[in-house]
């Protein structure tokens, strides 16, 4: 009796051994990360909207080496933001399918936590090719699993996430309609609408209080005209940073604007380009938010911008680098079809938008 004891005890503790191998071994891990804003804040492409996480399950086995990744709701609810779930079927699902179908995933099996992070998913073996974001989004998917993080949440935030309340002297004062439970941590600010030029972290202050943001400029004589983005992140990562989407006078991406101190008749046009009574037209080029060409006779103008309506940086051939206008410029559409910014023999009506400085409206022929 007592030999059965001990043979159905070693036999039980062998099943819930080899129970908790064969679970171990088994494991599944869930995690998502975002596509958009892998290069954030910079203007350079990091998907046009909608905007979505790509969600994958990690089966993991008992020494912690990948032997599976799949896909695990990517484009459903919760991956997308709310409402674009069209946009994401008939635009994005192409992209990310072609990253699937290309290998990605596979990618990762057979390796290790640690050797998922050492991954370089932009060039060498790692790369999807045409698939960077995707790539990129699906390694932090993996490590995300591994970690059992979320991916970083939407905002829903309808334009500035810091709206500008006041501009008083060397204060800005922006008010905070963002969750409360972001926390909000001011990185840096940045002049003109492509992002590229950080200001010295020693030249301002930035007071986060009482659902306000109080940026004090030191020494205003180094502070440019034009643009200053605001760059902020949620230092907990629950959440993106506000968006790009609807170009830089309307997306949640916050930030102020310095006046030139320029009358309107200080900026006009002589016939071939843009001149300005005083002042750098390199650094008024450098916060254009538009120029609009409008045909007489026309009912919609040509809209040329610098970054576009998804944040990235658009096919601007409105001007060059010294202000003057492309009269020989041709536009080239997405569909491959090409058209004359202007056509000769007609007039148009051209206006010129630069944060910052007062509005240009002068008439062209060619």
């Amino acid at each position: 009796m007592k030999k059965i004891r001990i043979i159905v005890t070693l036999a039980m503790v062998l099943c819930i051994g080899l129970s908790a191998c064969i679970a171990q071994a088994e494991q599944k891990l869930e995690g998502d990360a975002n596509v958009d804003q892998r290069n954030y804040p910079s203007t350079a492409p990091f998907i046009h909207p909608p905007f979505y996480n790509v969600k994958l399950t990690v089966e993991v086995d008992d020494n912690g080496v990948i032997t599976a990744v799949k896909d695990n709701g990517t484009g459903a609810a919760g991956s997308v933001q709310e409402g674009n779930e069209e946009f994401w079927a008939n635009k994005n699902k192409a992209y990310f399918d072609a990253a699937v179908n290309g290998g990605l995933l596979e990618k990762f099996v057979g390796k290790t936590e640690e050797e998922v992070r050492a991954m370089n998913m932009t060039a060498g073996a790692d790369a999807v090719s045409g698939a960077t974001m995707v790539s990129a989004a699906a390694q932090e998917a993996v490590l995300n699993a591994f970690a059992g993080k979320a991916g970083k949440a939407f905002l829903d935030v309808e334009g500035s996430a810091l709206p500008v309340e006041s501009v008083e002297g060397n204060v800005i004062t922006l008010n905070n309609v963002l969750p409360e439970d972001f926390d909000l941590q001011v990185m840096d600010i940045r002049w003109g609408v492509r992002n590229e030029e950080i200001m010295p972290a020693d030249a301002y202050t930035a007071e986060v209080a009482e659902g306000k943001v109080r940026i004090t400029l030191k020494d205003m004589a180094s502070w440019k005209a034009g643009y200053y983005y605001v760059n902020v992140v949620d230092a907990s990562g629950k959440y993106r940073s506000p968006a790009f989407e609807g170009g830089p006078a309307a997306a949640q991406a916050p930030y102020f604007i310095l006046e030139s101190g320029l009358a309107a008749e200080d900026i006009s046009f002589d016939g071939k380009g843009i001149v300005l009574a005083s002042g750098s037209i390199s650094d008024y080029l450098q916060n254009i938010e538009h120029v609009q060409i409008l045909a007489d006779g026309a009912e919609k103008a040509t809209e040329q911008e610098i970054v576009g309506h998804h944040g990235t940086v658009g096919n601007f051939i409105a001007l060059d680098e010294n202000g003057i206008l492309n009269a020989d410029g041709i536009v080239k559409a997405r569909n491959g079809s090409e058209s004359a910014l202007f056509e000769a023999g007609k007039q148009y009506t051209v206006t010129v938008s630069a944060f910052g400085y007062p509005e240009l409206v002068f008439s062209y022929a060619k």
